[in-house]
């Protein structure tokens, strides 16, 4: 048996969430830092800390004022509120390929992460916290073999002119290759025109061979697939 009631609300729990929050929010972060992400290790445990914190307040002001105040309505303002920074990661980057979409779903994530341990679900908080290690670690590899046995994908293509879309046709016919769903952005000056596509593929075609069949092409400035 534990010393204390890990369970029982009082100064010495609350200090042991908050420690928990904080080494649990520095793990998940530690791999977003590892790959160069906006946001990382310090932004992650501020996140989860901040929620943590505004659980424990939420309860102390529960256990002082009796119930006529409600706890719950602090932490339905974290997860509407860190939308806000989440938001602020999702960026479009060139080619028009968006990043950050993992970013800022972890950290509203580790906010709820925060809330639980806040709460004192200590069950739950770790079931989270093992579920979101597993997803950040492992479900970048399992993405890429996935990519790698579909049949159809989604790419980028930035070409000199609207000529080069003739010369593309006319090498992905030649490999059995389908183009469909072209979709076409502004012409940028000097930077040539962009537009995404779909490649449906033969089951002999390997992915690899068509972006490189793609940049080979004259005109063709730049390729780049967006299912990864």
């Amino acid at each position: 048996m534990l010393p204390i009631d890990l369970y029982e609300f009082n100064d010495t729990t609350a200090l042991i969430r908050l420690l928990m929050a904080l080494l649990a929010s520095g793990i998940l972060g530690i791999e977003r830092t590892r790959k160069l992400r906006p946001a990382g290790m310090r932004t992650y445990m501020l996140v989860c800390i901040g929620a943590c914190s505004t659980m424990l307040g939420g309860i102390s002001l529960f256990e002082t004022y009796g119930p006529g105040f409600d706890p719950a309505r602090m932490a339905a303002q974290v997860i509407s509120g860190i939308g806000f920074i989440g938001a602020g990661t999702i960026m479009v980057a060139p080619h028009q390929k968006v990043r950050g979409l993992t970013t800022a779903a972890g950290l509203w994530g580790v906010a709820c992460l925060g809330i639980n341990i806040g709460v004192g679900n200590y069950v739950i908080a770790i079931g989270v916290f093992i579920a979101m290690l597993i997803t950040m670690l492992l479900a970048d590899k399992l993405e890429i073999i996935f990519f790698r046995h579909l049949r159809r994908i989604h790419v980028t293509i930035l070409i000199r002119s609207m000529d080069t879309v003739m010369l593309i046709r006319d090498e992905m016919r030649a490999l059995d290759i389908n183009l469909s769903n072209l979709e076409f952005a502004t012409a940028v000056e000097g930077q040539g025109i962009s537009f995404t596509c779909f490649l449906r593929l033969q089951r002999k075609t390997v992915h690899q061979n068509a972006i490189d069949v793609l940049e080979k092409i004259p005109g063709v400035l730049h390729v780049e697939t967006l299912d990864i």
